[in-house]
């Protein structure tokens, strides 16, 4: 069994090692099948623990790997219903921010997307997605997850500010997994439209902890005025996931290095005890990796529409098209949108994003930031508020 999900039988190699690597993967059965940019997908029957355990180093092939939407499925970490709901926000004009969103898609809902964000989302058709429902009529995958990120990321930039969404649909809807090539085509697609913002709300392990080819790769060839936020991941754990994890070699310790795409590691922060005093959420992923924590306990945003999902005879309140969920994806989402907004004033995305991580809290006017006790002593990570997450329930 291992600690990283992976596409059976597949593996990748870059096109410079294609050639040295060719008759060793062949003695375990891998063939080239088909090329990715700069990589090569080798497919086989072989298990692929098992022939990168027997390859001799350095380690050239790695797993084409699967990520995730860790607990965010139907059932677990659960989205529940809300009284609370906000009007759409109508574009008056031209749009100065584009931000670039990889998740499940939009859900369509007698054709449009949900009144929120419909305004406001780009996508093509492939970038749609249909809720797959169990036997009782609700939600059996992670549909409308893409649809929820969409709108919590809207709602962080305050009229008259405007900023836009646009969708790449490419996690799977009844799995949450998304795999390390569709991913990686993904940013090149949002490279080529110009988006210098990023939003990737899922997460996974990788093999022998090393950032995944594909997507790593993808990273490299973006400007380096890009800025990447990525979700921490929900499994309580220390341990790194990517592609949060990524990190581009800095001329000092601690710095960002200005010549590569900013990726910034998102946990979740709890204020629902202290709105002081937040912490790090029971759920979220930690460890000095991460770059900052933000709101992710019951964060409130679009869902799917009203009287959907169904609710048990005698349950209140319906569901009214919006919902609070918990998620290192929904902080992640916060911290993009208020990226987005100091953007929408003028800012790249660098420099709003440095500004966004240093700013006081907007209710106490003073820094607050999580502490977080680890193995190498208590540290203070930067902590960013939602946008009317205070109070929803």
């Amino acid at each position: 069994m291992t600690r990283y999900r992976h596409r059976a039988g597949e593996l990748l190699v870059h096109a410079d090692d294609s050639a040295a690597i060719h008759a060793e993967l062949a003695g375990f059965g891998y063939h080239p099948a088909g090329a990715a940019g700069a990589l090569r997908r080798f497919t086989g029957t072989r298990p692929v623990p098992e022939v990168l355990a027997a390859l001799p180093g350095p380690h050239r092939a790695a797993p084409n790997h699967l990520f995730g939407l860790d607990r965010i499925i139907w059932g677990d970490l659960r989205p529940r219903p809300t009284l609370q709901e906000l009007d759409p926000v109508p574009l008056s004009g031209d749009i100065p921010v584009t931000v670039g969103v990889i998740d499940t898609g939009v859900v369509l809902h007698q054709g449009r997307p949900h009144p929120y964000i419909a305004e406001r989302v780009l996508f093509e058709q492939e970038d749609t997605v249909r809720v797959t429902r169990a036997e009782d009529g609700n939600p059996a995958g992670t549909a409308a997850h893409g649809t929820f990120v969409a709108g919590v990321l809207l709602k962080q930039v305050d009229a008259p500010l405007e900023v836009r969404v646009r969708m790449k649909g490419v996690v799977d809807r009844d799995s949450g997994e998304a795999e390390d090539l569709a991913v990686a085509a993904a940013i090149d697609e949002l490279r080529e439209e110009g988006i210098t913002l990023i939003n990737l709300s899922f997460s996974g392990a990788t093999w022998e902890d090393e950032p995944p080819k594909a997507i790593e790769a993808a990273l490299r060839r973006l400007p380096r005025e890009t800025v990447v936020v990525a979700s921490a991941g929900n499994l309580a754990s220390r341990r790194r996931v990517y592609p949060a994890a990524i990190r581009f070699d800095a001329t000092e310790p601690g710095t960002v290095d200005p010549n590569h795409a900013w990726v910034i590691a998102v946990g979740s922060a709890d204020v629902t005890q202290d709105q002081s005093k937040p912490v790090v959420a029971d759920f979220s992923n930690y460890g000095p990796w991460i770059s900052a924590y933000a709101d992710g306990v019951d964060v409130f945003g679009p869902y799917l529409w009203p009287g959907y999902p169904l609710q048990p005879p005698g349950e209140v309140p319906p569901y009214n098209g919006w919902a609070v969920w918990s998620g290192t994806s929904f902080s992640a989402a916060i911290v993009s949108g208020q990226i987005a907004a100091v953007m929408a004033q003028g800012a790249d995305a660098r420099a709003a994003a440095e500004f966004v991580l240093q700013r006081p809290d907007p209710v106490t006017g003073q820094p607050l930031p999580v502490i977080v006790h680890d193995v190498n002593g208590d540290a203070g990570v930067p902590y960013l508020r939602g946008v009317f997450e205070q109070g929803v329930g």
